[in-house]
């Protein structure tokens, strides 16, 4: 890919140590020290596919769906995750989700770039893509989706600008593939292949491209473990993210996020740019692009992959205009991208190569204070587990929905086998509806919030403070708390039934109990 001609001044040494050190600092950047609590029992699934040499068919976990049919979706990214965690801890998750951030960084600049024939604009796109999945990103199997995603258009672009080719059949294959063994979201793969190549650049249709690269695509996908039954988890469970709002990721995305205010500007910015420069995407891109758009809004989990389609487009949309070129620029905007791009790249090797040594200072700095602190356990009851655990409190126990997959972590050993099942747990595929509906009612304190207890005969509570059911706790003559990981509403704290209290008297201090409770 040429430089278009420009005077400059650096080598291509330079230019790409300037591009890798940029994906360091992004990529370092958007890591916060290791928090997701559904890392948990992705580690655990994975401690037991390693340790039984087989991909799991049904749920071991759950207490209300043990032994029911499962599919272990994301098995490869699990496996790679205990393996991390037990040989090197805390840290070595910490160190693969710099990898990770990094590896996203760089997949967003490479694929921008052979999108809009330009490594700066790539570059600048890439990175502006990359930080707009920062609300989203963490150690987790869909941020290896986001990048499959990003190949699968620039895979078919290729296509659709210079045609079918095996090698470019196979690539799509085999994207297919380590997508459907990675995420249960390779449908939205195929709707990019089908859409993108449908139309060419200049808006030629061919139903026969999109059904080979879409074919292909699909091929992939059915060499799995589950010889594509992923799908068809997928299209079973495709209501969760309206029927399970309750959950953050599963949330419509506000003005307010950070994502969703870096997605809209991409938005606007390439509706106005298309316009000026009568370089429009075609209907059907600009369809798929939408779709993605409205995906995001309806749930935020969806939002990297709104920025991602964005993104590409606009590297297309330079591409097409001719503004790499100055053939038919007519856009302030691209105007001021070019003038950028030749000051940077007219700065002498020397000065390029400060920048550089500034960027990897800085991205130093970020690493140095993730390994400090690798793992964020205040949003995981790991103190209350630990007491828990001190105190042998008896099971079975109750949890927060959100708490499920430390859980299944905590009480698993080494091989995966769990000494005491869940009642619920993060994985929305596995909980049953009934049980989901009791959970809620518990969770936001209505009428029937004893149902869930009493479903489950809980003997022992962890949950978290702000949430109405802990008032609900604290004023019932049948619990008693007596732990309390601190006073913020996302702290943990621990119930136990009166009567426990009054046996095992002297032994737990309690605010809300005493001797005498009634």
């Amino acid at each position: 890919m040429s430089l278009n001609n420009l005077s400059i001044g650096q080598s291509r040494f330079t230019q790409t140590l300037l591009w890798i050190s940029l994906a360091v600092l992004v990529g370092s950047y958007i890591c916060l020290p290791v928090a997701d609590p559904d890392l948990w029992w992705h580690i655990t699934v994975g401690r037991w596919i390693v340790a039984h040499k087989e991909i799991p068919t049904v749920d071991y976990w759950n207490m209300f769906s043990n032994a029911q049919l499962w599919r272990a979706y994301s098995w490869s990214s699990e496996i790679a995750l205990a393996l991390i965690e037990g040989w090197f801890g805390g840290e070595g998750l910490a160190i693969s989700q710099i990898f990770l951030g990094v590896g996203l960084a760089l997949c967003l600049q490479f694929v921008c770039s052979r999108l809009s024939r330009d490594y700066y604009i790539g570059a600048l796109v890439g990175t502006y893509a990359t930080v707009a999945s920062y609300n989203n990103f963490t150690l987790r199997p869909q941020v290896l989706v986001w990048m499959f995603f990003a190949l699968v258009i620039c895979v078919a672009d290729e296509i659709a600008s210079k045609g079918i080719s095996r090698g470019r059949l196979l690539l799509l294959a085999l994207i297919g593939s380590l997508w459907a063994n990675t995420h249960l979201t390779a449908v939205l793969g195929l709707g990019a292949v089908m859409l993108w190549t449908v139309q060419s650049g200049r808006g030629e249709l061919s139903l026969k491209r999109a059904a080979l690269a879409g074919g292909a695509f699909f091929a992939g996908t059915i060499v799995t473990p589950y010889v594509g039954g992923e799908l068809m988890t997928f299209f079973v469970k495709g209501s969760h993210p309206l029927k399970y709002q309750a959950i953050s990721e599963f949330q419509p995305a506000t003005i307010l996020q950070f994502s969703s205010v870096f997605v809209l500007l991409l938005v606007f910015l390439l509706l106005v740019v298309s316009y000026t420069t009568r370089a429009l995407p075609t209907l059907a891109r600009g369809t798929f692009a939408s779709g993605m758009l409205l995906g995001g809004f309806t749930a935020v989990k969806f939002l990297p992959f709104a920025a991602i389609a964005w993104a590409a487009l606009f590297a297309v949309w330079w591409r097409e205009s001719g503004a790499d070129h100055r053939l038919r620029i007519h856009d302030n905007f691209a105007e001021g991208l070019l003038l950028s791009k030749e000051r940077l790249l007219g700065l002498s090797a020397q000065t390029g190569r400060a920048i550089v040594f500034l960027i990897i200072a800085i991205s130093t700095v970020n690493v140095a204070q993730l390994l400090r602190k690798p793992l964020n356990t205040a949003i995981v009851p790991k103190s209350a587990i630990d007491f828990i655990e001190e105190r042998h409190l008896p099971h079975p126990l109750l949890n927060e929905f959100s708490a499920g997959g430390y859980l299944m972590y905590r009480y698993s050993d080494a091989s995966g086998i769990p000494r005491h099942k869940v009642a619920i747990d993060g994985r929305t595929n596995v909980n049953p509806d009934g049980i989901w509906e009791m959970y809620r009612a518990s969770f936001t304190g209505k009428a029937t919030w004893r149902d869930f207890i009493d479903k489950v005969q809980a003997q022992t509570i962890v949950w978290r403070q702000g949430s109405p059911m802990v008032t609900l706790l604290l004023v019932s003559p049948e619990w008693c708390r007596v732990f309390s990981s601190g006073p913020g509403d996302e702290d943990h704290a621990v119930f136990i039934r009166s009567e426990l209290f009054q046996a095992r008297a002297g032994e737990f201090s309690s605010t809300d109990c005493s001797s005498t409770h009634p």
